[in-house]
């Protein structure tokens, strides 16, 4: 899979069209098996520390994409679309004290106290998402002593979810979804995202997937997403854009998934 991800990378940048694309790919293919036995022994030796049991080698192989991170954006019959992923370290993921949310830009004002407690005592974010959905929104572990592999979560400005992915269903999931903003969402259980969307408001955060809708370009979609707009109609609003998108901008791939999906989720809420 890590090299699954690599060549991911080397593919959007190999691809026209795009009108900014940032990564590092250069810089993680060279990472050298001395710098990656040297985080092994470190991360061994404090996994053990702080969790009372060994890792495993299916984890610690993540190290070598530690910090690589893509950044892709695009305007397409006037409409604007981007994706992407930023790494974070798989060590400070797996073993380090818990981050401070507040200053990553998770907004608190949305959670429940537990909820807050939650975060800043459990969990630890291993990706963030690529350019304008910003600091708010990564894939987390929930780590705890009780349960190994971590279950891995997703958390959106204000929101978070479960997923049944392990790291390498999940990488694997965002390269078939060419990791779109929110690609999240095609792979979520429905009545979760009603359940925690439907009486949530997009806020100004969110919107910023739709910055056409504010002037950037001008396009028949997001003009009625608005920040009173609910998350929930946003995502479904959101998922429509990416299943028309998607096939036109990456014509040799199928997303005959996100499309079944999509058409799923819509008669699920219509029920």
């Amino acid at each position: 899979m890590i090299n699954k991800v690599l060549d991911f990378v080397a593919d959007i940048k190999s691809r026209s069209g795009f009108y900014t694309i940032k990564d590092n790919l250069e810089e993680k293919v060279n990472y050298s098996d001395k710098q990656f036995s040297f985080g092994v022994m470190y991360t061994k030796e404090d996994f053990l520390d702080k969790w009372g049991r060994e890792i495993t080698d299916g984890d610690l192989k993540w190290l070598r994409i530690s910090h690589l991170e893509l950044d892709w954006e695009i305007t397409l019959e006037n409409i604007y679309l981007y994706g992407g992923f930023e790494n974070w370290g798989f060590s400070s993921a797996l073993v380090s004290h818990s981050p401070d949310y507040e200053s990553i830009g998770c907004e608190h004002p949305y959670f429940t106290k537990e909820e807050e407690r939650f975060l800043k005592e459990e969990t630890f974010l291993f990706c963030k998402s690529a350019h304008g959905m910003g600091n708010g929104t990564y894939g987390i572990f929930h780590r705890t002593k009780e349960k190994y592999p971590f279950d891995i979560l997703y958390l959106d400005n204000g929101r978070f979810f479960k997923t049944n992915f392990s790291l390498e269903s999940y990488y694997q999931a965002m390269i078939d979804s060419m990791a779109v903003c929110g690609w999240q969402y095609f792979y979520l259980d429905f009545e979760e995202i009603k359940t925690k969307c439907a009486d949530f408001k997009v806020g100004q955060r969110w919107l910023t997937i739709y910055p056409y809708s504010e002037g950037m370009a001008s396009s028949s979609l997001g003009h009625n997403v608005t920040k009173e707009t609910s998350r929930l109609d946003a995502v479904v609003h959101h998922m429509e854009v990416c299943g028309y998108l998607l096939p036109k901008i990456f014509p040799d791939k199928d997303f005959s998934y996100h499309k079944q999906r999509l058409e799923d989720f819509k008669i699920f809420l219509n029920k």
